[in-house]
C-alpha cells in the first residue's frame, strides 16, 4: 500500500521503473535513429529547398528551443551518439547538400534527356560560348585603347551583370531544368533537426525519460521536414485522371 498525492490509500505494486515507462510510452515516437538518418540521406535538393522555405515561415524556428538547448545540454553521451550516427548517412552539411544535388540530377535527368534528343543543350552552350566572346570584347577593346582603370573595372562589372541576366534567359527560352537555390546556412538548421529528432529516438530507445513538451519541440523540426518532401512527392506523381 502506499498514498496517493490526496492522502487516501492505495493499493497495489509501485516500482520507479513501471512509473517511468508509462511516462515513456505516452511520448511521440520519432522512429529509430538510423532510419531517421537514412530517411533524411534520401531527399533531394528540391526536398531541402522547399524544407528550408517552409522553416523560414515558422514561429518555432525563428531561434533556438531553450528546451532543446536544455536536452542537448544534458544528454552529451547521447548526442554524441546521434550525431555519430548522422554524419555516418549525411556527412558535413556541405556533403549531405551533395548528395542531394546528385539526387535532384537523377530526378532531372527524363527532362534533361528531353532537351539533349530535341538539341536544347547543344544549342544552350553555343549562345553561352557566343555571350562569353561577345562579354569579354569591351573588355579588350577598352585594355587596347589604354582606358583608365575605373573605367575598365566598370565595363568588367557590367560584363558580368550582362552575362549572369542573359544567361538566365537562354535557361529559360530553351526551358532548361535547373537547380533550385538552397543556402548553406538553412541547410545546417535541418541537419540540426535531424540530429534532434535522432537524439530524442537514441534516449527514447533507451527509455529515458523524456517530458512530452520537450519530446513534440525535438522531433517537430524532422516532421515538419518529412511533411513537405512527402507533400512534393505528391505533387510529382501528378492529380489522377
Amino acid at each position: 500500500m502506499y498514498q496517493l498525492k490526496d492522502g487516501s490509500p492505495r493499493y497495489g505494486i509501485r516500482t520507479e521503473h513501471h512509473d517511468q515507462a508509462l511516462q515513456q510510452d505516452t511520448l511521440p515516437r520519432g522512429g529509430s535513429p538510423e532510419t531517421i538518418a537514412r530517411e533524411a540521406s534520401q531527399l533531394g535538393l528540391h526536398h531541402l529547398a522547399a524544407g528550408a522555405e517552409h522553416r523560414l515561415t515558422q514561429s518555432w524556428a525563428d531561434e533556438d528551443d531553450a528546451l532543446l538547448v536544455s536536452l542537448r545540454n544534458e544528454n552529451p553521451l547521447e548526442l554524441a551518439v546521434a550525431e555519430k550516427i548522422v554524419n555516418e548517412k549525411l556527412g558535413s552539411t556541405k556533403q549531405w547538400l551533395h548528395k542531394a544535388r546528385t539526387i535532384y540530377s537523377r530526378r532531372l535527368a527524363p527532362a534533361a534527356a528531353r532537351r539533349q534528343t530535341a538539341g536544347m543543350l547543344a544549342k544552350a552552350l553555343f549562345l553561352r560560348l557566343f555571350l562569353i566572346v561577345l562579354l569579354i570584347g569591351p573588355a579588350v577593346l577598352a585594355v587596347s585603347v589604354n582606358v583608365p582603370l575605373l573605367v575598365l573595372v566598370l565595363i568588367g562589372v557590367a560584363s558580368i551583370l550582362a552575362a549572369m541576366y542573359l544567361g538566365g534567359v537562354v535557361t529559360e527560352w530553351l526551358r532548361l531544368p535547373v537547380h533550385p537555390p538552397v543556402r548553406a546556412g538553412w541547410v545546417k538548421e535541418l541537419r540540426r533537426d535531424v540530429v534532434d529528432a535522432t537524439l530524442l529516438a537514441v534516449l527514447q530507445n533507451k527509455r529515458a525519460a523524456v517530458d512530452r513538451q520537450t519530446a513534440t519541440a525535438a522531433a517537430r523540426g524532422w516532421k515538419h521536414l518529412s511533411f513537405v518532401a512527402g507533400q512534393l512527392d505528391r505533387m510529382d506523381q501528378g492529380p489522377a485522371l
